[in-house]
């Protein structure tokens, strides 16, 4: 939250320090020894009040530094400077704040009647600069916190307003970014929707090589504007995501840039989503405003955090190619005992023409015995003839056979 027309008067602070002039160091203040802690007692709950410039009243938004009320914006500026002079060694810390006006009536009640408060210098209320919540009283008589101040404490816009206070010290803007644990950020993001489902939904699902569009709707919560420089990337941070496009990414390590986006409205990041090996993936996003911050960060971003933004996908491999079928088998061979007929033939030697022999070796059995062995006899002596042919065999040839056919039906022509 802002304060309620405080830009009104914003411009009117340091010239307002006559009437605080008289007002003394509080009593009994509690001094840090210069030691730095690590870290600093802040509480970020807000709440209104009504504060006081020059008698006017005006709407305050309040969070508590150090144990003290303060203005939020004062606070977010005090905090950067507080840390700066940690780092430096210097424990600065608020012994007063704003102040109500019931409280300022009190000190001036004090002050008037001399009965409290040491009879302590007090401003009229409604006139005390503590009454805006930008006027804080610090612990400038610990050690070293005066001089860093005098010397840093303009660099954070904050700037002694009473000479004779030392410990007195406003700021009303200037410095650095404002932006500290209180009030709104600079760098804030809300989400509004996405084009996948998610992460606790089922995967989006891809085949390896595949790229899908996607998108990311987000609204700027924050007091900046958004700009080219305001990108959506993956996280870890700086670590390339297994789904990065080259063709839509700005890097591996940077998705995209919503462009102009003013506080309020709504940005879209566009983007592709790319399968390079098989697996689950589970990818989250963040923001970040290149060369600032992250918006995961503190003080100047405010969310969301890194982890938040997510997409989950299967990537699978592509179903490998259908093979083309076998070719037929050859034909089953035929039955057995046609090859035995063809093998026969071709073995006998005969064709279809020749008439088959039918009863020439069987008319006369005795004839063809007697035949046979006069053959048989005479086969003794042509055997030596016959050497060296080479188609002498341990029975009769084919050429006996004819001669014993030829005898047979010589014997029945006699007859």
């Amino acid at each position: 939250m802002v304060v309620v027309a405080l830009c009104t008067f914003a411009f009117a602070g340091p010239a307002w320090a006559g009437p605080h002039e008289h007002e003394a160091e509080p009593d009994d203040p509690v001094y840090f020894d210069g030691t730095p802690t690590p870290t600093y007692a802040i509480d970020c709950n807000e709440h209104e009040d009504v504060g006081y410039v020059q008698g006017d009243a005006f709407t305050i938004t309040v969070v508590t530094v150090d144990g003290k009320p303060v203005e939020v914006e004062t606070a977010n500026a005090y905090y950067a400077m507080q840390q700066a002079a940690a780092a430096d060694g210097v424990g600065i810390k608020v012994v007063s704040g704003f102040r109500t006006m019931s409280e300022q009536e009190y000190l001036y009640g004090c002050y008037i009647n001399c009965n409290c408060n040491n009879c302590n210098l007090a401003a009229k209320p409604g006139y005390s600069n503590h009454q805006s919540g930008h006027a804080l009283d610090l612990n400038t008589a610990a050690a070293g916190v005066l001089n860093w101040l005098e010397a840093h404490g303009d660099e954070f816009g904050f700037e002694a307003t009473v000479p004779s206070e030392d410990w007195h010290w406003e700021w009303w803007g200037g410095g650095p970014a404002t932006n500290g644990p209180c009030g709104t950020p600079d760098y804030r993001a809300e989400y509004v929707g996405q084009s996948f489902p998610l992460a606790s939904q089922p995967p989006v699902l891809l085949l390896t090589g595949e790229c899908i569009d996607a998108w990311i709707d987000l609204r700027n919560t924050g007091d900046a504007a958004w700009n080219g420089d305001t990108r959506l990337a993956p996280t870890p941070r700086d670590q390339p995501s297994p789904l990065h496009d080259p063709a839509t990414w700005l890097s591996p390590t940077r998705v995209a840039s919503a462009g102009d986006v003013a506080p309020g409205a709504v940005g879209r990041f566009e983007f592709r989503l790319c399968a390079e090996a098989p697996g689950e993936v589970f990818q989250t996003f963040s923001l970040v405003q290149e060369g600032t911050t992250w918006f995961a960060d503190k003080p100047l971003g405010g969310g969301p955090p890194d982890d938040q933004l997510e997409v989950r996908v299967l990537i699978v491999d592509p179903a490998p190619p259908f093979d083309p079928p076998p070719p037929p088998l050859p034909p089953p061979p035929g039955p057995s005992g046609t090859d035995g007929e063809s093998e026969g033939d071709s073995d006998s030697g005969t064709t279809g023409d020749e008439e088959p022999t039918t009863g020439a070796g069987t008319t006369d059995a005795s004839e063809a015995s007697s035949v046979g062995e006069t053959a048989s006899a005479g086969g003794s002596a042509g055997a030596a003839e016959d050497e060296g042919c080479g188609c002498r065999g341990s029975a009769p040839g084919g050429a006996w056979g004819l001669v014993a056919l030829g005898l047979v039906a010589r014997r029945r022509r006699k007859r």
